[in-house]
């Protein structure tokens, strides 16, 4: 059952919230702001600091910058590591930014709340979601896409709104573009 701050999201390839849209130059500027205050990764490698950024993450988390940038399936064994609905907090070091603005402003409840980069030729691998995922461009590329197997691609213009993916079906995104590529991705919590 839905509460009054919800709104039925249907379930179709590519839908965009209505009536709800963010400043994009505001966006930009706290994800500036985010990777100065990002703390080193613990790997220690330069490379690693600015992958997989969460904005939220399972209370008691070690590593509450990171917490959120795992996949939810093991690859290997094909098992959950987790539930979207564990992934209830918010950065508290992040209070009072866009970011925490957007994620108190959304009509829907997620769970990871992330900031996820795919730079200049690179692409993620087909793969299906068990919950559908929310979309708003930070920086982007006109060849930046994002693909379901059917062959259908979809541009996520840095416009402020969101875009709610099906990734429950097979689908996979690329940057065949000169430029980074950085969203803001929400998985939404979803009843089984």
């Amino acid at each position: 059952m839905l509460t009054q701050n919800e709104i039925e999201i249907p379930h179709v390839l590519r839908y965009v919230v209505p009536g709800l849209e963010f400043d994009p130059e505001l966006i930009q500027e706290a994800y500036r702001d985010y990777l100065e205050r990002v703390p080193q990764s613990p790997s220690g490698r330069p490379e690693d600091r600015y992958r997989r950024l969460g904005l939220t993450h399972r209370p008691g988390a070690a590593d509450p910058w990171r917490d959120a940038g795992t996949g939810q399936y093991d690859q290997e064994t094909g098992l959950a590591r987790f539930e979207e609905a564990e992934f209830s907090e918010f950065n508290e070091e992040l209070a009072g930014s866009y970011f925490h603005e957007i994620h108190r402003s959304l009509p829907f409840r997620v769970g990871r709340m992330r900031l996820v980069a795919l730079e200049p030729s690179e692409i993620y691998h087909m793969h299906t979601d068990a919950s559908r995922v929310a979309h708003i461009a930070v920086t982007t590329n006109e060849d930046s896409r994002f693909l379901y197997r059917s062959g259908s691609t979809h541009h996520v213009p840095v416009d402020g709104r969101i875009h709610v993916f099906n990734t429950k079906m097979p689908h996979s995104a690329y940057n065949a573009g000169s430029t980074s590529r950085v969203h803001l991705t929400m998985t939404l919590v979803e009843q089984s």
